[in-house]
């Protein structure tokens, strides 16, 4: 038993220890207060005053040890005092603080006989807390996070706590073994003069322990049981992954829908039926195999989103689902996405010539034609075709902010010198446009160094050297040297995957190529790092931290300004601006957050040549809420022959990425919350949310300012798998009534991540490590959850040190008042009780 006790609240222990002192120093003033002064004719008194002076020093003394004690025993008495013991036996008669972590993440949902694997976390919990002894106190943390209100305060009853437990449920979420140490932690603060029993209940799955290691050192953990609640076979087949593979679908052409399945198990599943839903109607279904072990097919289905009619500029967002013949999960079976269909998207090319000057009869072709038919093709002699974008053609000369304000994407191809039109551009993809920067035709790479660079604040992505790759062939004068796309990286990026070619039939497919020549892009490591460092100088003088800004101006309860008059875009970028809110106060917090975002405005290489230099073919960068891609060749057959192959391709990928990248976001995995902004900007609305396990029940959202200037809605706690639904209803602000139809409605999807369906456990390393640390128990299976350890005595002690400060508190009273009322009943004085004066 620890003999020195703990507290609480130490703080108030010392401001009593502190404050103690007072009575001391107010004592050893009053000794000095008065001025000794010699008067001959009063010394005839000095006999009485020696006579007194003992026994008023004598009561002074009392009185300073009581004013003393008193106040150091209410210090004591807030700080609330304990005694600790060493880890014991289990006493039934001391309470104790039970923290209950509960893994409720997307695995649990894993069904046996008995329910699923939360079903048995919830007897083994009740079965633990029906065992505390009478007065303890109960925190549930459901670790994944609940739909509904919850708090780690702790539980005072066992009713309380049960009920609690009986509402936490099954959410898509994942968890980690680093986040159940924070919460575990944050709810020990509750109660400290408490013993504290951990307890963490979990499928023991082997994503939770992947930070094990870098835990294992901390300090701080808490003693922490960990309960094995896990099925005793595990076998799983799930929807790993939903997507477009153009990133966006039209109404002319077939869309790629690719489905990943993936399977964990011993045994083979047969004919697993994979079936696609538009607008909650199942159009085409297939017949799937999946091996044992840890397997994944890709399937692919075409769809023609032709009954859908989205107006030409603005995306209509269609609703696509995919489900897997149920297992023992089936949470995971399905998997949600929105589909942008669009048409008539404005992309704005820029070449030698413009829609009026070029005619292929006199071979006067613009350097961007051939991304102009592959995006638009021509189908016919049709007038009503619906193309994926509408093509403006135009030259460098022409560009102004009219044309470009509700342009997604803008192309400049072949053009010997931008000129003046940087500034323009640069504003452009600031705000969230899209830009693609390719050689060929006169490109000179002297002129657009020198009016685009601009020390990284142009729109370049690196600077240019003069010296071209190669020779074009009218130039050679010999034998051609042509060098190709270096295939060994291609892979890894989604702009250069296709769905059902292999690994070596996209490294055949993009080895097709010759390039003759190509413009030199700076991509050096010290170039780089100039760019790091100058974008660090600008952020720390664009945003500085806020103790560091000039609070001159006033605080003001104003709705935040808006910067729509900087803006020109007529759409909204759904990547978020840069705002001084979001900038982190702590020093240690703003220097990372300077070195991210600056590493994010780096040009980084997305391909290179097979040259001995290694010479980089595409190069990205973002400025602003926009993206610049750099295409160092050309993209006519003078520079390479790229237009003529399949390779092709490549351009149709890339170029629908960036385009729907400036459409808004509307898939999601399971954040935190969702901010959408409003459709329109008319306020007399009323905004309701139907979330997907609560269909027809909706719930009203509140309107507010999501983002500095901009007004939008909340949706919270999008923990459950599905479509979530948003409508806007027009409100009479005089009676309150709202329309019966909505003036606007969007969906939403948020899917969880796949890797919290692979239930596969622990590995041997990572069991090894468990059952060797100190601080952790991995109890086996069906052994009980043990409460003997560290206890605690004496939490209710300040009572009596109250009570104590009451009694010293009525001593002081009466050391003061006792003499008065003594010298009140004693006799008064006569002459001959004087002493004798001396003569």
């Amino acid at each position: 038993m620890n003999l020195l006790p703990s507290f609480s609240i130490w703080q108030f222990a010392i401001a009593g220890a502190i404050f103690a002192t007072g009575p001391l120093i107010i004592h050893l003033l009053n000794r000095r207060r008065f001025r000794v002064v010699h008067w001959a004719a009063m010394e005839f008194l000095l006999q009485a005053v020696k006579r007194n002076r003992r026994i008023l020093q004598l009561r002074d003394l009392i009185l300073l040890l009581l004013r003393t004690a008193a106040v150091l025993l209410f210090g004591l008495a807030l700080a609330q005092p304990f005694l600790s013991e060493g880890d014991s036996e289990f006493n039934g008669t001391q309470p104790l603080h039970v923290v209950l972590v509960i893994d409720n993440s997307l695995s649990t949902g894993y069904q046996h006989l008995e329910g699923n694997l939360l079903d048995r976390t919830r007897q083994q919990a009740r079965r633990f807390i029906d065992r505390l002894p009478q007065g303890s106190l109960i925190s549930l943390v459901p670790l994944a996070g609940s739909q509904r209100e919850s708090s780690v305060d702790p539980h005072a009853s066992r009713e309380h706590a049960l009920a609690a437990l009986d509402r936490i449920e099954v959410v898509d979420r994942a968890v980690s073994f680093r986040r159940a140490v924070n919460e575990a932690q944050r709810a020990s603060q509750a109660a400290p003069n408490l013993a504290k029993r951990v307890v963490f209940f979990t499928d023991q799955q082997r994503g939770v322990w992947n930070d094990l290691q870098n835990i294992a050192a901390d300090p701080t953990m808490p003693p922490m049981q960990i309960v094995n609640v896990a099925p005793d076979v595990r076998e799983n087949s799930w929807i790993a992954s939903l997507r477009v593979q153009d990133g966006l679908a039209d109404v002319e052409t077939p869309t790629t829908i690719l489905v990943e399945v993936e399977h964990q198990g011993e045994s083979p599943r047969e004919d697993v039926l994979v079936s696609l839903f538009v607008d909650d109607v199942e159009v085409t279904a297939k017949a799937v195999n999946v091996e044992p072990g840890l397997g994944r097919r890709e399937i692919a289905f075409e769809h023609i989103f032709g009954k859908h009619h989205p107006e030409p500029g603005r995306p209509a967002f269609v609703p696509v689902r995919v489900t897997l013949t149920p297992d023992r999960l089936p949470a995971d079976d399905q998997r949600h996405l929105v589909v942008p269909v669009v048409t008539s998207l404005p992309v704005v090319f820029v070449d030698q010539f413009n829609n009026e000057t070029e005619d292929v009869a006199i071979n006067r072709i613009g350097e961007t034609r051939h991304l102009r038919k592959l995006l638009a093709p021509s189908f016919g002699t049709r007038e009503n075709q619906s193309h994926l974008i509408r093509v403006r053609h135009r030259s460098i000369s022409q560009l102004d902010r009219d044309l470009l304000a509700d342009a997604r994407l803008v192309v400049v191809a072949g053009i010997a010198d931008p000129g003046t039109k940087v500034g323009l551009l640069r504003e452009y993809v600031q705000q969230g446009g899209q830009l693609v920067i390719a050689a060929g035709g006169s490109f000179n790479p002297s002129a657009w160094t020198s009016a685009a660079w601009q020390n990284a604040e142009g729109i370049l992505p690196a600077p240019l050297l003069n010296q071209p790759l190669g020779t074009l062939p009218e130039q050679s004068g010999g034998p051609l040297k042509p060098f190709f796309l270096a295939t060994e990286n291609l892979e890894s990026h989604p702009f250069f995957r296709l769905a059902g070619i292999s690994e070596s039939e996209l490294r055949d497919l993009y080895s097709e190529p010759f390039f003759f020549q190509a413009v030199v892009a700076d991509v050096s490591d010290e170039l780089v790092e100039r760019v790091r460092m100058a974008e660090m100088d600008r952020l720390r003088t664009t945003y500085p931290r806020p103790s560091e800004r000039d609070g001159s101006k006033p605080p003001t309860d104003d709705p935040p300004t808006s910067d729509a008059s900087q803006r020109w875009l007529l759409w909204e970028s759904p990547t978020v601006a840069q705002d001084e809110d979001q900038v982190p106060a702590v020093p240690e917090e703003y220097q990372r957050w300077l070195e991210s975002t600056a590493t994010a405005g780096l040009p980084r290489v997305l391909a290179r040549f097979t040259d001995a230099d290694h010479t980089a073919y595409l190069v990205e960068r973002s400025i602003g809420r926009g993206h610049v891609v750099f295409v160092s060749s050309g993209l006519l057959s003078n520079w390479n022959t790229i237009a003529q192959t399949n390779a092709m391709v490549l351009f149709d990928r890339l170029l629908r990425s960036m385009i729907e990248s400036t459409l808004p976001q509307r898939n999601y995995d399971s954040p935190q919350q969702i901010a959408l902004p409003l459709v329109t900007n008319d306020r007399a609305i009323a905004v309701s949310l139907t979330r997907p396990s609560r269909e027809g029940i909706p719930e009203s959202l509140d309107i507010g300012f999501i983002r500095r200037d901009q007004l939008g809605v909340t949706v919270g706690n999008p923990l459950q798998r599905g479509l979530y639904r948003i409508a806007a209803r027009k409100r009479d602000e005089t009676t309150g009534r709202e329309d019966d139809d909505p003036d606007w409605e969007l969906a939403v999807t948020v899917n969880g991540p796949a890797s919290e369906s692979d239930l596969r456990p622990l590995t041997d390393a990572q069991q090894a490590e468990l059952a060797e640390h100190p601080r952790l128990t991995l109890l086996a299976e069906g052994e009980p959850i043990n409460l003997a350890g560290a206890q605690t005595r004496g939490q209710d002690s300040w009572w009596w040190l109250i009570f104590a400060v009451l009694i010293l508190l009525a001593c002081e009273v009466a050391v003061l008042v006792l003499p008065v009322l003594f010298a009140r009943r004693a006799p008064s004085a006569t002459p001959s009780t004087l002493p004798s004066l001396p003569p």
